[in-house]
């Protein structure tokens, strides 16, 4: 988001913003371009400090409930497009991945490496445990980022499914792993990993951005 909605947050009383914030979760979940639904945060916050001017609710001015309001804004807003998507789980990826699965590793060495000297930064683990950081990882980035994509709330049949997911993800690799990895160690240096995961985070978020851009703009010149 912009500084400007930010600053427009800021600026809300404490009903208003709780329910701009609904509003932005709502939203979230109908796969808007980026650009597009920024800029409709953006009208939605100036609508909640015009509000305020007038000395009434966001809920008040747009008289009906904030998920029906919101159903109204997507039903013709531009959809983020398929490689939009792909861009923008990577990029979900690429930063959670790169946080977690050196802390994974760091842990792991600590814990079973009694030599282990975090002053080496390097991460030091069987080939299999590695993978299995790498994958449990993955599927609890991508996990979340569906949940948070396609439920409004956190139902409890949804978390479930997720949390068996991460499970059996941990299961598998980590059975998987010794079996075809075996005794093989894999040393790798933190800093090369954390440059290598920065550089593929900032390609995937500038391709995000110059796709969903691209599409906006597109979209307001054939509007």
């Amino acid at each position: 988001m912009n500084k400007e909605y930010l600053a427009s947050l800021r600026s809300l009383t404490k009903e208003n913003r709780k329910t701009i914030l609904r509003m932005q979760h709502y939203l979230e979940t109908c796969y808007l371009n980026e650009v597009v639904f920024e800029d409709i945060m953006s009208d939605l916050a100036g609508m909640a400090i015009e509000s305020q001017k007038r000395g009434v609710s966001l809920s008040d001015t747009i008289g009906m409930d904030y998920k029906s309001f919101c159903r109204e804004l997507a039903v013709n807003a531009k959809k983020q497009s398929f490689p939009e998507r792909i861009f923008d789980v990577m990029t979900w990826i690429c930063f959670f991945d790169g946080i977690l699965v050196p802390i994974l590793s760091i842990f792991y060495s600590l814990f079973y490496s009694p030599s282990y000297n975090i002053g080496d930064f390097t991460m030091i683990a069987p080939a299999g445990q590695l993978m299995m950081y790498v994958s449990v990882s993955t599927v609890l980035v991508i996990g979340w980022f569906l949940t948070k994509r396609f439920t409004y709330s956190a139902q409890a049949i949804v978390f479930s499914a997720y949390m068996a997911a991460v499970l059996l993800t941990f299961v598998l690799t980590d059975f998987f792993g010794k079996h075809l990895f075996g005794d093989k160690t894999v040393s790798i240096s933190l800093f090369t990993w954390l440059a290598a995961v920065t550089v593929l985070f900032v390609i995937c978020y500038l391709a995000k951005r110059l796709l969903a851009f691209t599409i906006a703009y597109k979209n307001r010149k054939n509007g």
